[in-house]
């Protein structure tokens, strides 16, 4: 009994590092007669039209979208011209009635998160020209892949060598390529925050953002608590061996 105790601790301690990968498919969200059938927010937020879910297009332009899978929680918020996320912009889940599930690849059908900075405006649900959008995590995530449509609901669209740029501090921004014919970009990080933005230079174009592989990773004082357990156990049992 005594060995099992510290096995089971020492189990409960790697356990989580090795978590299994959770998607968020952005991008699954349909509609059947007028009725969502789909991947739906956790905020209770309402499908506005037939055509997509929003945090606040008419009135405001401000709010977040939630969404829960696997234990994970994620909120959505939308920027405008480097304003303030989630006052100015909305964010807001297209869908496709085409979308047929596949994450990647070039017959990968779907839309996902864009956009909205103009009110009562629905011409541009994507992210475009001084648009970003802010991803935050309720706990620490290791991102692996990040899922990117093109403005026709697809992953062939873009223009040759297309870019976006990305941060993990809303501060320094790295340019990357929007993944023509793949669907899906790799990007390792680990932490709470993930942000996504049109720009790049002269290549710079529009996009949704369909997906994102995550993994959960536990908070520092996790693994103190758990190290704490494991010095407990193991000084009750050279207690009762004395």
């Amino acid at each position: 009994m005594r060995v099992l105790s510290v096995v089971s601790l020492f189990t409960l301690l790697s356990g989580p590092v090795v978590a299994a990968p959770v998607v968020f498919d952005f991008a699954n969200l349909k509609y059947s007669g007028g009725i969502n059938t789909g991947f739906l927010p956790t905020d209770g937020i309402a499908c506005s039209g037939g055509d997509l879910c929003s945090s606040n297009i008419a009135s405001s332009l401000s709010g977040d979208l939630s969404f829960t899978n696997g234990g994970l929680t994620v909120h959505a918020k939308g920027s405008y011209n480097s304003g303030a996320f989630g006052s100015g912009a909305a964010v807001v889940q297209d869908h496709e009635n085409g979308y047929n599930g596949k994450l990647s690849g070039k017959d990968a059908i779907g839309a996902g998160l864009g956009v909205y900075h103009k009110k009562d405006d629905t011409s541009d649900d994507n992210i475009t020209e001084k648009e970003a959008i802010w991803l935050h995590f309720d706990q620490n995530v290791s991102l692996s892949s990040v899922g990117f449509r093109a403005e026709g609901h697809n992953t062939t669209g873009w223009i040759a060598n297309a870019t976006f740029q990305y941060s993990f501090d809303n501060s320094t921004w790295t340019t990357g390529l929007l993944p023509k014919d793949v669907g899906q970009f790799a990007l390792s990080h680990t932490g709470h925050d993930f942000y996504f933005r049109f720009g790049g230079g002269s290549k710079a174009d529009q996009f949704y953002i369909s997906s994102m592989t995550v993994s959960a990773v536990p908070e520092p004082e996790t693994y103190a608590m758990l190290l704490i357990g494991l010095g407990l156990v193991g000084f009750s049992l050279r207690n009762k061996k004395g």
